[in-house]
């Protein structure tokens, strides 16, 4: 290589490093506004993603069809929007629609069943009624499990929280440092939000009460009220912390208790059953040799 081209070469890098040195000091810094919307933004999901193309269907529906605010709130919970959801229960209606009466009047015509046309009809209409009553309980049950989970990290997150407040640290300080705990979800909510609010120059404690009613969190509501209420009127914040915490403990060791109550319910069948089973298994034979 010659020194005219090393010399070229050289100029080039030069020039490029210097073009990117100016362009980097001369861009702007974005304003707060701009920080704080772009910290709040939705979701985007990816139009290769099948939700996505439920929703175009469930789009159009949406216009005309709300649902209550406490199936928007499972929703959220979820992570299922709205179009999708409903969606969900067009198609399970049509399936429930099409799908039975449409293997009946195959039997029918294959010879292997012989019926009217009252059973397919009456099969077809509660089909349609029935499919999209299961896709509401699925996503009920799925909320319910995800509120409950929820519950639990949050009777974690207050434990951590009255640790550090016992230990002297403030009382933002020690919202912040305990959203850094732990990795489920609503650790993951409460650094975000936290972030936003520090952000926006907001108590933390609204950040909680946010996310308290994004979640439709009730102990999550209680809880930003108590700090907030505790904050303003000179109460210590860590006994009323620490008192909402054993009483959010004491509530789910009682649901706990109730489970297992209804679980060992359940179980009292299958036992008479099979002990019914094993005494006629034991007394036949018996009666059969004495014969």
């Amino acid at each position: 290589m010659t020194a005219i081209a090393r010399l070229v070469i050289a100029t080039v890098v030069g020039c490029a490093g210097v073009w990117l040195l100016v362009a980097g000091l001369a861009q702007r810094r974005p304003s707060l506004v701009k920080v704080s919307m772009h910290l709040r933004r939705s979701v985007v999901v990816s139009s290769d993603d099948p939700r996505d193309q439920w929703a175009c269907v469930g789009r159009r529906l949406s216009r005309h069809i709300h649902l209550p605010a406490d199936s928007v709130a499972d929703l959220r919970l979820v992570r299922r929007s709205i179009d999708a959801h409903l969606a969900y229960l067009v198609a399970a209606a049509i399936g429930g629609l099409v799908g039975p009466s449409l293997l009946l009047a195959l039997g029918q015509a294959l010879g292997l069943m012989s019926i009217g046309m009252f059973v397919p009809v009456a099969a077809a209409i509660c089909g349609a009624v029935c499919g999209p009553l299961l896709v509401q309980n699925s996503m009920r049950s799925s909320a319910a499990e995800q509120r409950r989970d929820l519950r639990y990290q949050l009777s974690s997150y207050l434990d951590v929280v009255t640790m550090l407040l016992a230990g002297n640290v403030g009382n933002e300080g020690a919202l912040r440092q305990a959203a850094q705990a732990g990795d489920g979800r609503l650790f993951v909510e409460l650094r975000r939000r936290i972030l936003v609010a520090e952000t926006s120059n907001r108590s933390l404690v609204s950040a909680l009460g946010q996310l308290g009613d994004d979640l439709d969190l009730v102990e999550l509501q209680q809880v930003s009220a108590s700090a907030s209420l505790a904050a303003s009127a000179g109460a210590p914040v860590a006994k009323s912390l620490a008192a909402k915490c054993a009483t959010l403990r004491g509530a789910l060791s009682a649901e706990q208790e109730a489970d297992a109550r209804v679980r060992t319910g359940k179980i009292t069948v299958p036992l008479v059953g099979m002990s019914v089973l094993i005494m006629a298994a034991v007394i036949y034979p018996a009666l059969n040799f004495s014969r």
